[in-house]
């Protein structure tokens, strides 16, 4: 007992050990924690007061960038902590000073769920706008939209709450669409209105999530889930129009993932444009993906009452796709490539396939990397293992064996494969390239800089593959094969869809203004 002191224990008679070092410690740093969690001044207070506070600090002139930004983080702390309760509110709009069109006020009840953004990604800043209103999420199921995302579609909100005047404990509170309301008016002074479209275009599952879908996509195309499919990023809007993105080999819509942000933060693009992907297996034959994109296409139009042309931009493979689309192949021509294939049955897939009328619904088309005469990689080594890999499903074999059976004097070895389709030796893509596109077609393609121009690769596809004599531009990046979402690439297609808008009938196109003309060559190398 030595060394111990002992104190009277309170209510017993008896005495107790003092407590040891390491309770002490213990209390000492839950005391500390609790010093730590104090509540913030006014904490208890109703929330309409609270809000007010925060607005008005928002509004004055003389607040700092600093205060600003810290009453806006509380403002979208006080929403977030208030969320059900506001968005109940939210179900019916109460705000009677929002001044916005009938579809920027949006009902919470028409959302599967409103997730928060709490924690904002800026790699995009011209997706964001700082202003008041807590940012969200909308996710919206479309179960009779056969054009939306498995999971629905995933819509930029924003979530605004204002008190009553004179403030009260209650709050008014809307959902907007930050791309429709961009301020709103309060007691203290019209604010913007926050915006992150950034979060619904990461949280989407219209360009693809699953890791390992490109490779099983390209070597087992018999277990692609549906139908190849034309997927909006967005619902079907008529007055935008249509930017359809189709993929290469070995790839999903997922490649275009940078793009299209980097397109979305252009004010106009976002505001006249749709984008919608086009979702296939890459294993297949590529006639046959051309036609079932065709089949694809003509399903979304006849579904939703298309009328804006459409832009069509193809990566790589997806570029011959797209270029079967505005081509023109008649029964001739394909009996070069297929003897006999016109003696089919014009219902049968062999011959829809190589026999086929250009689109009339598509304004431009732009071939990014595209291998319009082939590629040596798939006749070599790689190419080869490539080929033995893949398996097509067996309902496409046996159709495409009986096609071969009808065609007097034709023997297969071994039914073609995308990497078959894509040899320089393809006879469908020497039939293909001896058309020219019916439309306005521009090309960029790239450029890895170990020779001139013309002896050039971008790794892939030669320079003597992707150059398309009838395009009206032309554009070569210093990038390799999947550089698509390059600056210099971007660029160019702003540029290409400015020139599309402005072409609109009764519509002027004042961003398509700027001095983007090509030069006399047609050929322009980035820097």
């Amino acid at each position: 007992m030595s060394g111990a002191a002992i104190l009277p224990y309170p209510g017993r008679g008896r005495p107790a050990r003092r407590v040891d070092l390491l309770l002490f410690l213990l209390l000492g740093s839950l005391a500390l924690t609790g010093c730590q969690s104090l509540p913030p001044p006014g904490y208890g207070q109703p929330l309409g007061p609270r809000l007010d506070e925060a607005i008005r600090v928002l509004a004055a002139p003389q607040s700092s960038a600093r205060d600003r930004a810290r009453v806006e983080a509380e403002y979208r702390r006080l929403i977030a902590a208030n969320l059900p309760d506001l968005l109940e509110a939210a179900a019916r709009p109460g705000l009677s000073t929002l001044d916005a069109p009938a579809q920027g006020v949006q009902s919470s009840t028409r959302f599967a769920a409103v997730d928060p953004v709490l924690k904002p990604r800026v790699n995009n800043p011209d997706l964001h706008r700082f202003g008041l209103g807590l940012p969200a999420v909308g996710r919206l199921a479309a179960p009779r939209d056969p054009n939306a995302p498995r999971t629905g579609y995933r819509l930029p909100l924003t979530l605004v709450a204002l008190p009553k005047v004179p403030p009260t404990d209650c709050c008014d509170a809307a959902l907007v669409d930050p791309r429709e309301v961009g301020t709103i008016r309060t007691a203290h002074g019209d604010l913007p209105v926050a915006m992150d479209l950034e979060a619904p275009l990461s949280a989407t599952s219209a360009i693809g999530r699953r890791f390992g879908s490109e490779l099983a996509n390209l070597l087992r195309p018999g277990h692609f889930t549906g139908d190849p499919r034309i997927i909006f990023l967005e619902p079907f809007d008529p007055d935008k129009t249509p930017v359809v993105l189709v993929h290469g080999l070995l790839s999903t819509p997922r490649i275009w993932e940078a793009l299209v942000v980097d397109l979305m933060a252009d004010p106009e693009i976002r505001a006249r444009c749709q984008f919608w992907f086009f979702y296939y297996p890459t294993g297949q034959p590529v006639p046959l993906s051309a036609l079932q994109l065709r089949e694809a296409l003509d399903d979304a139009v006849k579904a939703h009452g298309v009328t804006k042309p459409m832009i069509l931009i193809g990566h790589s493979m997806g570029g011959i796709l797209s270029r079967a689309q505005v081509s023109r192949v008649t029964a001739q021509e394909a009996e070069t490539h297929l003897p006999g294939v016109a003696s089919l049955p014009e219902t049968n897939r062999v011959r829809r396939s190589l026999i086929f009328e250009p689109r009339q619904d598509v304004a431009r088309v732009v071939f990014m990397f595209t291998p319009h005469r082939g590629s040596r990689l798939a006749t070599s080594g790689l190419g080869s293992w490539g080929i033995r890999l893949i398996r097509l499903p067996d309902t496409l074999l046996n159709e495409l064996s009986h096609a071969m059976d009808q065609l007097a004097g034709v023997a297969v070895d071994r039914l073609p494969t995308s990497i078959h389709g894509l040899s320089p030796n393809s006879g469908f893509l020497r039939v293909l390239d001896s058309t020219a596109p019916t439309v306005p077609s521009h090309t960029i393609l790239g450029d890895r800089g170990r020779g001139d121009l013309a002896s050039s690769s971008d790794g892939v596809v030669p320079y003597r593959s992707a150059h398309l004599p009838a395009a009206e531009s032309e554009l070569v990046v210093p990038t390799g094969h999947g550089g698509i979402d390059h600056p210099a690439a971007i660029q160019e297609l702003r540029r290409i869809i400015h020139q599309v808008l402005k072409e609109q009938p009764g519509v002027v196109s004042p961003a398509a203004g700027s001095k983007t003309a090509v030069d006399g060559s047609r050929r322009r190398k980035a820097g």
